[in-house]
């Protein structure tokens, strides 16, 4: 069992999937950008910020949570050091105005309460619901919109 130990950056719970800053410190992980998506493993114990908190890297972790193994758990894109399944991540992400989140692994259950923690590398995911574009948008152009019936419609340039 691999288990290493940080100080807190902020509040952390026992089971909470925390990512390590660059000064050092673990936070509860979140799927919003690629550093806070960049899992290290679950929290074995909580405390306050500057407290020692022990994080499993890579070995079964017990929780208080109730899975379904053989489920594949991922971090939440709406809760701070939550993980989920994919049919949440992705149900998640339907409703928001997110252009994507960063798909990360946390583990797999493998019995009702225990998760082996098997941590992968943040994948950028695009929402496929909806693009939203501001009028003071930049760094999106689109030239054409494809609609449901496969035809399109061109853009006018404003220049």
């Amino acid at each position: 069992m691999a288990i290493a130990s940080f100080k807190a950056g902020e509040g952390i719970s026992a089971g909470d999937a925390v990512f390590v800053s660059s000064a050092g410190l673990v936070f509860k992980a979140l799927a919003d950008t690629k550093d806070n998506a960049s899992v290290a493993g679950i929290a074995v114990n909580g405390g306050s910020v500057g407290d020692l908190i022990r994080v499993n890297l890579d070995a079964i972790y017990t929780s208080s949570s109730t899975y379904s193994p053989p489920q594949d758990l991922y971090l939440s894109l709406t809760t701070s050091g939550a993980y989920v399944d994919y049919e949440s991540v992705a149900s998640g992400l339907a409703v928001t105005t997110y252009p994507g989140v960063y798909l990360t692994k946390v583990g797999t259950a493998v019995t009702s309460n225990k998760i082996n923690v098997e941590v992968s590398l943040p994948r950028f995911i695009i929402n496929p619901t909806s693009v939203l574009l501001l009028e003071t948008s930049a760094a999106i152009t689109i030239d054409a919109i494809l609609q449901e019936d496969g035809s399109t419609i061109k853009t006018e340039d404003a220049t």
